[in-house]
């Protein structure tokens, strides 16, 4: 079912087609706007496309959120034109959170490749539930460092 969203944009608002899909159900073709996927009658999936690839509809929102059952995120992922791709030099283009709402994991990523951070840091980081970390991985336009 597509409807129209109005979301605030600066002092204005931007008109927004919008999807509401079950879990099975197919995306068209081509589609440019905001897709709300459900399981059960409970939303799992915000994604936004422009053009039928994910895109991050502005700097402050991921291109893809996955969420638990209380509607806390579990994990989101930024993309430009359908490839992943770190929003800023210092934030993740991944990055999974535990069910408290703690960061699980992140990973760096430039232009469609697993890459260590422009800001030095590697590309793969996962903490335990403690909060301690638990490793991290270095890589180099995909390919992971020695």
């Amino acid at each position: 079912m597509e409807l129209i969203d109005l979301i605030p944009n600066s002092f204005s608002f931007r008109i927004v087609s919008m999807l509401d899909l079950d879990e099975h159900d197919e995306m068209p073709e081509g589609f440019s706007g905001r897709v709300r996927r459900a399981r059960d009658g409970r939303l799992i999936i915000v994604a936004w496309y422009q053009q039928g690839l994910l895109h991050n509809p502005s700097r402050a929102h991921p291109a893809f959120r996955m969420l638990r059952a209380g509607g806390a995120v579990k994990y989101e992922m930024w993309y430009s034109r359908g490839t992943l791709d770190d929003p800023s030099r210092t934030s993740p283009a991944v990055r999974g959170y535990y069910a408290n709402g703690r960061c699980h994991y992140e990973e760096r990523w430039a232009m469609g490749h697993r890459h260590d951070g422009a800001d030095g840091c590697p590309a793969i980081r996962k903490w335990r539930a403690d909060g301690s970390l638990r490793h991290e991985l270095r890589y180099r336009h995909g390919t992971k460092a020695a």
